[in-house]
């Protein structure tokens, strides 16, 4: 995998820049809005990563690198960084990129007119932005920020000159829609088609296709038929069912990745009455949950390896903890139980409940590769162990606004890391006032090691907090981790893409295969 990997990073940096075919790729969801602070949704970055910038960049790995930002640097000041920007950028107008459109942009970021969930909370603790020279930045955060460079990746630079007042509208129609990035936006044709064309004038190089076509293709039979039969060039998201046939099919390449995304059970913990949670008979009982043993239990019945190796056909990694390789914050040593149903089934005795009990779980249908699949092998297990568990398997938009109210007693929920950093994902599932922590999970010892993580700078010490938190999640069972994504994309034979592990599928990690 690793000669793999360097084969095609080679073949990236040697790729023939400014081709004359349009690059065209199928993916599943449809951007918002090509306002790049609009709505922070992957079909929305995944434009947005074409047309704009961010002062820190990420690699297909996730790793930090300059941007627009050439540098940055905590000062003696806890609070206070400084950002050198990169000299000699221009926007895709022609105007050059300074200091005033990057103080501009962060500020912007928080406030954009209509927006239903800006980026803007990755900049939120920002109280003042100063340029200090025409190539620096100082930020000032409330309290020490040591991700504050992580989470300026996700916070793309617009032109200053554009306003306060711009509208998202006025992105969607090509008005604002100007970037430094190394693609021009061309035109959004919503629920069909993104189209862009090649910044010959891009820092960076000229990008490697003259155009490119964001084709919407939601339904996954449909986006694999569109590459069968040559509308597209490459798809996003491949359905693992189909991964075998496009693997032997020698027209096709199929790229696969462990992705950044974590899938996991949340577990309501905080009331003593539980919507979802009967006796046997249907009647009335105290939530069983907040018992760790039950939670114990649950954990022991839940066997990873075996919903990696049937429901996901082999295509995703069982969890070892919440938080996936790679991601700065993880910790080998935190590990998560074996399947055990015989002690489990012992530990809910324990708790009380010889006979078990009833249980409805909720779960998206389609927002997951298999998710409902995941959720029916769920219930099996449970059963097993006296749990006579039930599926409710809800459309994406009805699933989430009822999750975000606590509507559930035993959910799916995922998340990916779109900074690199698994402190925001620790902190929003399991921290007591976390807006992801769906279970409504409180340990305030829990609590305590995240607050601390916040604010220290030392990177050991962060991280040991951050470690810390997770164990003790890990022993109480706040939640119940089963695996992480593979991320499956599939192209002609003549095309190699560098897979990343965000999610993300972008023209400039494609390539004409050697």
């Amino acid at each position: 995998m690793t000669l793999r990997r360097a084969a095609l990073a080679a073949i990236l940096l040697i790729a023939t820049p400014a081709m004359a075919q349009t690059l065209r790729i199928g993916v599943p969801g449809d951007p918002t809005s090509i306002d790049p602070h609009f709505q922070d949704l992957a079909p929305n970055a995944n434009i947005a990563r074409h047309i704009f910038e961010a002062l820190v960049a990420t690699s297909a790995r996730q790793e930090m690198q300059p941007g627009l930002a050439t540098a940055w640097r905590l000062t003696a000041d806890p609070t206070v960084w400084e950002i050198d920007l990169r000299p000699g950028v221009r926007f895709h107008d022609g105007t050059p990129f300074t200091a005033e459109d990057a103080a501009f942009s962060l500020r912007r970021a928080t406030v954009v007119p209509n927006a239903p969930a800006t980026v803007g909370r990755y900049v939120r603790d920002l109280v003042d932005i100063t340029i200090v020279a025409p190539g620096t930045l100082r930020i000032r955060t409330q309290e020490p920020q040591p991700a504050l460079p992580n989470n300026l990746s996700n916070i793309p630079i617009v032109p200053a000159r554009i306003g306060m007042a711009a509208e998202p509208r006025d992105f969607n129609n090509g008005t604002h829609a100007i970037g430094t990035g190394p693609y021009r936006f061309v035109a959004w044709e919503p629920g069909a088609q993104v189209k862009l064309a090649a910044n010959g004038g891009y820092w960076g190089g000229k990008p490697a296709w003259a155009e490119v076509a964001f084709r919407t293709v939601p339904n996954n039979g449909a986006r694999v038929a569109a590459l069968l039969s040559g509308d597209v060039d490459l798809i996003a998201a491949v359905p693992n069912a189909d991964a075998p046939r496009l693997k032997a099919d020698a027209r096709f390449a199929l790229w696969e990745t462990v992705s950044n995304r974590d899938v996991f059970w949340a577990i309501d913990v905080a009331r003593d009455q539980t919507p979802f949670a009967t006796a046997r008979d249907g009647s009335a009982i105290a939530n069983p949950f907040r018992d760790a043993r039950v939670r114990q239990a649950v954990m022991l019945a839940i066997n990873r390896k075996l919903i990696v190796e049937r429901v996901m056909d082999g295509l995703a990694v069982a969890a070892t903890h919440l938080v996936p390789p790679g991601m700065a914050g993880f910790d080998p040593t935190i590990t998560l139980p074996e399947a055990d149903p015989a002690r489990a089934r012992a530990l809910l005795a324990e708790a009380g409940f010889p006979n078990g009990f009833k249980l409805t779980i909720h779960t998206t249908a389609g927002r997951y590769p298999n998710d409902t699949q995941q959720a029916e092998a769920v219930a099996q297990m449970l059963s097993r162990i006296g749990i006579q568990t039930e599926v409710a398997a809800l459309p994406v938009a009805i699933f989430f606004v009822n999750a975000r109210k606590h509507a559930y007693t035993f959910n799916i929920v995922s998340w990916g890391f779109s900074t690199g950093d698994t402190y925001l994902l620790v902190r929003e599932t399991l921290h007591g006032s976390g807006a992801e922590n769906y279970g409504g999970y409180r340990n305030p010892l829990v609590d305590q090691a995240l607050d601390q993580a916040r604010t220290e700078t030392d990177p050991a010490r962060r991280h040991g907090l951050i470690a810390q938190a997770q164990r003790l999640a890990v022993a109480d069972v706040a939640v119940v981790p089963t695996h992480y994504q593979v991320n499956l994309a599939a192209s002609r034979k003549s095309l190699a893409l560098r897979q990343r592990m965000d999610e993300l599928t972008l023209a400039q990690d494609i390539a004409p295969a050697p």
